[in-house]
């Protein structure tokens, strides 16, 4: 059978488009890439303060559309005591996948409020956010995958945390 160049000329442009079609469907990023909610254990105790520390959880939330919340929950250790924390922080992130089991977080312009039962010294809250971003106003989190319930959550100043995914979340 022999093909006229026309129809030749056709169906490789329909297999092209195709094909490239398909690349781009693939490269272009998922509308919910990224998203993700964990929450961890964090004892903080702050470098050259004597007292002072926080005790508590954080519920890491990135949603779609690059908003997302940190909830910080627990206590304070200071000079006046053992006091309830209890602090909403929300914010705009952007995301890169740096490999399958890793990715990065960028978090910039967040503004922080403390609910009506939280008791703790502004001052704690700030310094405990400003070791977490190394004193600039946007935060830098890598996250990596340890397995399908956990991921290994790091910034440049911050510690290291075990965030445990919670119900249907997963790490894309």
């Amino acid at each position: 059978m022999k093909l006229i160049p026309r129809t030749t000329f056709l169906l490789s442009g329909a297999v092209f488009i195709a094909a490239a079609g398909f690349s781009l469907w693939r490269l272009f990023p998922k509308e919910n890439a990224g998203n993700m909610s964990c929450s961890t254990k964090v004892i903080m105790r702050f470098e050259n303060m004597e007292k002072e520390n926080v005790n508590g959880n954080i519920h890491f939330n990135f949603a779609a559309k690059g908003a997302g919340s940190i909830v910080v929950e627990g206590y304070t250790d200071s000079e006046a005591g053992w006091l309830y924390l209890q602090r909403y922080v929300k914010f705009s992130y952007t995301s890169k996948r740096i490999s399958p089991l890793e990715r990065h977080y960028r978090i910039s312009r967040w503004e922080a409020s403390a609910s009506s039962i939280d008791q703790s010294p502004d001052v704690i809250f700030d310094y405990f956010m400003r070791e977490m971003s190394d004193s600039h106003d946007g935060l830098f989190l890598n996250m990596q995958r340890l397995n399908n319930s956990s991921i290994l959550l790091s910034s440049l100043n911050s510690p290291l945390f075990i965030c445990t995914l919670k119900s249907g979340s997963t790490f894309d």
